[in-house]
């Protein structure tokens, strides 16, 4: 009997998906056909499988003669996702407020991070756009689409810009730094709601701050714009490189501010302002103004030392118990000031030259006749280092003087105005010229004239 002659026969099998397709072929017996190439490539085409054919294997499996094995005949090119878009704070979400430690690890209660001063232009986070992705394609040569990659999700909040093509934002001015609504802000003006205490320490800002409540004793305000209180300031210190208005007052407090000063009241404080200086009363304490001081209101000024570089006005100046009230108006009378400080610096430094000079000779007189130990030697060298420092400070305050003195000569057309009256006991200084009031004296104007303080009517 004959043995039936069988032919090698290729299985072409393909996922549901299209992705893969995989091949076998069987033994040829008694005399059969071998498999072949080209006849597995007739196969693959009658299923319509003509991409990412995975010539390489077939040609090995063929020439190897790989009977009954599961062989990979086409692969696809899977399609590339996008990856999405990223957006990457450089500051916290979340504001810990706290003492703040410093680098040598001692902890500031008064600093408790209320503030996150940024500056216009400062990054504040960084986006990374989403990428498209690749289309892959199936063995059948179909396109498959990729999953695109989406873009990052945020908002822009108050005070910041969007820059460098959706890439980053950037603070747009300069402020206070916050995240509020699901977006980070940047406010020009920092808004305390009540008091400036132990719940929010001290205020460093570089922007305007606004106070709906009081600034309690030890605390500290610093703005580098306006800084605003609608209570009272009490034993706190107030500095603003613009105004600074404190709607009722301030008591035992420090004021620095390069624009103007308004106060509710000022009692036994130290202002010092490039601008006007303006409040109901003046009660003690010591007022510089740039400008003018005006006693508004009530328009009392008694007790303490009173500064203007232009014109002081007031209702009523001193008391009637004679209290020490000074007013100094004028350049020059700043000046005069300055001189007769002067005049004591040289006097100390003179004394100090001579005690000096005689520790110099006392040492020289020993050293003729026997040599001085190492630390009377070391105290002549110094006395005499010293002598030399204190001899260059004299001439550079000599100079001044002598600068000063030129400077004397110029006069101004300043005065003191008084609405009520002004009291003895007030000591008046107007340019060059001083007064001691002596005498009550009502409605009047204080002004210099031929070299003197004289009272005129108003």
């Amino acid at each position: 009997m004959t043995e039936e002659v069988k032919h090698s026969v290729v299985d072409i099998s393909v996922n549901p998906n299209y992705t893969t397709a995989f091949l076998s072929f069987s033994r040829p017996e008694n005399g059969g056909r071998d498999i072949t190439v080209e006849t597995i490539a007739d196969a693959l085409e009658a299923r319509n499988i003509s991409y990412g054919i995975l010539e390489d294997d077939i040609r090995d499996a063929v020439e190897n003669k790989k009977y009954d094995e599961n062989i990979c005949a086409a692969r696809w090119d899977p399609p590339e996702d996008g990856v999405d878009g990223e957006i990457k704070y450089f500051y916290r979400i979340d504001q810990n407020i706290a003492p703040v430690e410093n680098e040598h690890g001692i902890v500031d209660y008064k600093n408790l991070g209320l503030v996150r001063n940024i500056t216009a232009g400062t990054p504040i986070a960084e986006i990374s756009m989403p990428t498209e992705g690749t289309p892959g394609r199936d063995i059948m040569g179909r396109v498959v689409l990729q999953k695109k990659g989406t873009p990052a999700k945020y908002s822009l909040g108050k005070g910041v810009s969007l820059v460098n093509e959706g890439t980053q934002i950037i603070a747009a001015v300069d402020g206070n730094l916050s995240y509020r609504n699901g977006a980070f802000n940047v406010d020009e003006t920092l808004v305390i709601n009540g008091d400036v205490d132990t719940s929010t320490g001290n205020i460093d800002f570089i922007g305007s701050v606004s106070i709906k409540g009081n600034v309690f004793e030890g605390f500290r305000i610093t703005s580098k714009k306006d800084i605003s209180v609608l209570g009272t300031a009490n034993n706190s210190e107030l500095t603003a490189d613009g105004n600074i208005t404190v709607k009722i007052g301030i008591i035992n407090s420090k004021v620095n501010c390069q624009g103007d000063v308004k106060l509710g009241f000022c009692e036994n404080s130290v202002i010092k302002c490039e601008g006007n200086v303006t409040s109901d009363s003046f009660i003690g304490g010591e007022v510089f103004a740039g400008k003018s001081i005006i006693a508004s209101g009530k328009g009392v000024i008694m007790g303490g030392k009173f500064t203007a570089l232009d014109n002081i006005e007031a209702s009523v100046i001193g008391s009637e118990n004679y209290t020490k009230t000074e007013l100094t108006l004028g350049n020059n009378a700043v000046l005069m000031e300055e001189r007769e400080m002067l005049d004591k610096q040289i006097k100390d430094y003179t004394d100090k030259l001579d005690q000096l000079g005689k520790i110099v000779n006392t040492l020289t007189e020993i050293s003729k006749t026997a040599k001085l130990p190492p630390e009377r030697e070391q105290m002549k060298n110094e006395a005499l280092r010293s002598r030399l420092k204190i001899q260059s400070e004299i001439k550079k305050s000599k100079v001044r003087i002598d600068e000063i003195n030129e400077a004397l000569e110029l006069t101004q057309n300043l005065s003191v105005s008084v609405k009520r009256m002004i009291y003895p006991g007030v000591k008046l200084r107007i340019n060059s010229s001083t007064l001691l009031v002596n005498a009550t004296e009502n409605r009047c104007r204080a002004t210099v004239d031929k070299g003197e303080i004289c009272f005129k009517p108003l």
